[in-house]
């Protein structure tokens, strides 16, 4: 009888001593990454971009030239000074540009155009440096309808038109034109030869005067 009671001890003993199963894994035993499809398709385009702008940088970087540049912003009608000239980087593909070893050409002459500070000069925006040999200056006075309204620069040639005896100077503009306060009439200087001063002068005196401007090619 006790017998059976310890045997029955012993059982309900072990049925009550139940160990739950582990939940940890063996070692060595490690899940398997999920790999996201997207995440990869965006990393190799990251990657794809990267390699197309380094190649891009590099080929704008060595595809360059040196020109003369604006280092100052220089009006319509200024001379050029030394100063005002620097050296930048040009993409080879643009025609326009001076070559640097011309820079010292360039001083002396004067602003067909106004020239902002960076922009490439070119020799169609430039005008002589000096006047031909002989001529002197000369202040004139012209009325409405006596000359263009296209602008004037220093350097430009001009003709001089009596509008009587038919007398025609070539003459080259000396100064930017002054409009005066009326709106109509203009001061304006110019460089001709000697001998045709004094008829030009009595000219326009007269008002009888006209200057055009001569298209140059």
């Amino acid at each position: 009888m006790q017998a059976d009671r310890s045997r029955s001890f012993r059982h309900n003993e072990r049925d009550n001593d139940v160990t739950e199963p582990s939940t940890t894994r063996p070692e060595g035993v490690q899940l398997r990454a999920r790999r996201n499809p997207r995440l990869i398709a965006l990393g190799v385009l990251l990657i794809v971009l990267g390699a197309l702008g380094t190649a891009a940088l590099y080929t704008t970087a060595t595809h360059h030239r040196q020109a003369v540049a604006m280092a100052n912003d220089v009006t319509r009608g200024r001379e050029i000074r030394p100063s005002d000239l620097t050296v930048r980087e040009l993409p080879s593909d643009q025609e326009e540009g001076i070559d640097p070893q011309k820079m010292n050409d360039l001083v002396g002459k004067r602003a067909l155009l106004d020239l902002p500070a960076g922009s490439f000069p070119t020799e169609q925006r430039l005008g002589d440096r000096s006047f031909p040999p002989g001529n002197v200056t000369l202040g004139l006075k012209l009325g409405p309808g006596k000359m263009p309204n296209t602008p004037l620069v220093p350097g430009q040639k001009i003709q001089l038109i009596g509008l009587t005896g038919k007398n025609t100077t070539t003459a080259v503009v000396a100064a930017l034109p002054e409009k005066l306060a009326d709106g109509a009439t203009w001061l304006l200087d110019v460089s001709l030869p000697l001998e045709d001063a004094p008829a030009v002068a009595a000219l326009a005196a007269v008002d009888q005067l006209v200057l055009i401007a001569l298209q140059e090619s």
